[in-house]
């Protein structure tokens, strides 16, 4: 069963877990298409230690964001607040916890993430 989203360094995907990070990059994805839809999306790279590994794990989060959104769970449990007007320098070089997850899309395919985001 092939994994998405997640790149690959040494050929094997992340498991499950909670893993040590920084955050890498972030940098806005304008007009991404979702279905039928197109939304500008907040990338966020980060560099998750796994065993003896830096591995790249990159999530999308929907712009604008809103106090409820996964946006802004992310925001608040790294910078205890969330702000008004989103400067992405915030988060850069940031070290945070983050817990990866999987999920069984219809086509059977797993899709895996970026549960959530555990302030350092």
């Amino acid at each position: 069963m092939p994994k998405l989203r997640l790149n690959q360094s040494n050929g094997s995907y992340i498991s499950e877990g909670i893993y040590q990070a920084v955050i890498d990059t972030v940098y806005v994805d304008r007009a991404v298409r979702v279905g039928d839809n197109l939304y500008d999306q907040l990338v966020i790279i980060y560099q998750a230690a796994v065993g003896l590994y830096l591995r790249t794990v990159r999530e999308r989060y929907f712009l604008p964001y809103r106090e409820n959104c996964r946006l802004a769970a992310v925001l608040h449990s790294l910078l205890d607040y969330v702000p008004d007007h989103f400067d992405s320098n915030l988060l850069i070089d940031k070290d945070c916890y983050i817990r990866i997850q999987h999920k069984e899309l219809a086509s059977g395919q797993t899709w895996c993430y970026v549960d959530e985001v555990f302030p350092m």
